[in-house]
């Protein structure tokens, strides 16, 4: 029985035709004035320091400045502890919840990915994005304590 290969005709690759694309008009600078700078705001709105007056010159721009400042300095120093309290409390529950919801996306993503690892294999791999979340759920937790231990702020009537 003689067996012989059959012959595969050889394909010839098709040309594809592309479109030419567009040629784009040049871009044109245009030059900046005062009344492209100028900002609609409203008179209510919380507007950063810097928005005080762009239209003084810039050497008076710093003593326009001044009062400004001098009115945030004034607003900073009635901020106390008592007032810094909640927004430290939810800071440290906001690294221990995402501390704990990066751990918890780690091990799920070992257990998907690579479900063949043994536990040593797993943490020789990933030792190193556990010590991180592990470091940031722990300074959420120093977070929290540090305000759990704070004293009080006893009043002058002794009502506390």
């Amino acid at each position: 029985m003689d067996w012989q290969p059959e012959r595969i005709p050889e394909l010839t690759p098709e040309t594809l035709e592309f479109a030419d694309p567009e040629v784009l008009p040049p871009l044109e600078l245009v030059p900046v004035t005062e009344i492209s700078l100028d900002l609609e705001v409203p008179q209510d709105a919380n507007l950063p320091i810097a928005l005080a007056d762009l239209s003084a010159p810039s050497s008076d721009a710093a003593e326009v400045q001044i009062p400004l400042i001098e009115q945030i300095k004034r607003e900073l120093e009635d901020v106390g502890d008592e007032d810094l309290k909640p927004a430290r409390i939810q800071i440290g529950l906001l690294f221990v919840g995402v501390s704990a919801l990066l751990l918890m996306s780690l091990l799920l993503y070992i257990t998907a990915m690579h479900p063949g690892l043994t536990v040593k294999q797993q943490m020789l791999r990933y030792w190193s994005e556990y010590v991180g979340f592990v470091g940031l759920g722990v300074a959420g937790l120093m977070m929290l304590g540090r305000e759990a231990m704070r004293s009080p702020q006893i009043s002058e009537e002794g009502d506390r």
